[in-house]
């Protein structure tokens, strides 16, 4: 006769199938040390880097540009004064009217120069969404030059348009796919 903790014949004492008494039938396997850690960073490749560098630098121009544009207030007044749509207004209307054009610019352009650098930050780390954000941010830089053209901001969105075809490269494209299949 057998016994209940026997193995079955060519089995080893331990193997799947058997019972051991002093361990929980339902409990799952231990996990390694890999698993434990999370998902791994995998190495952002050179286009990235680049563009992530890129993106800092124009968000560096962008804060420069606000700055600048608040030197910019006297060339604001005179281009009102010479519109024919602001003609009925007082002079200190037409100077608020300027304050207030160059500040919500300025303030504009600090919030673009920020989230530039969050989603830079982003899209070095892997995320495919922070390279669409930065996509989005690209095109509304480069229709911002419709409003007006200053060489900074030129400057501004070209560079931006480069650190976006960087993060689209192959090598990039790679990049940002096996960083999703490793999350």
């Amino acid at each position: 006769m057998t016994n209940p903790q026997d193995p079955y014949p060519g089995q080893q004492p331990g193997q799947f199938g058997s019972y051991q008494p002093n361990q929980n039938p339902m409990a799952a396997p231990p996990l390694s040390q890999s698993e434990l850690g999370g998902p791994q960073n995998l190495p952002a490749p050179q286009p990235v880097q680049i563009s992530f560098w890129i993106w800092v630098a124009t968000a560096v121009l962008g804060v420069i540009g606000a700055v600048v544009g608040f030197t910019q207030r006297d060339a604001a007044i005179a281009a009102l004064r010479g519109s024919a749509s602001v003609r009925g207004l007082t002079e200190a209307q037409i100077q608020a009217a300027a304050t207030v054009g160059v500040v919500v610019a300025a303030v504009f352009a600090i919030v673009f120069a920020g989230l530039y650098v969050l989603f830079a930050f982003k899209a070095r780390a892997g995320r495919n969404w922070a390279r669409i954000v930065l996509t989005v941010l690209t095109v509304l830089d480069v229709l911002s030059l419709a409003t007006g053209f200053s060489v900074l901001a030129g400057i501004s969105a070209l560079a931006a348009v480069v650190a976006l075809v960087l993060l689209y490269l192959p090598a990039s494209s790679q990049f940002y796919a096996a960083s999703k299949r490793v999350r």
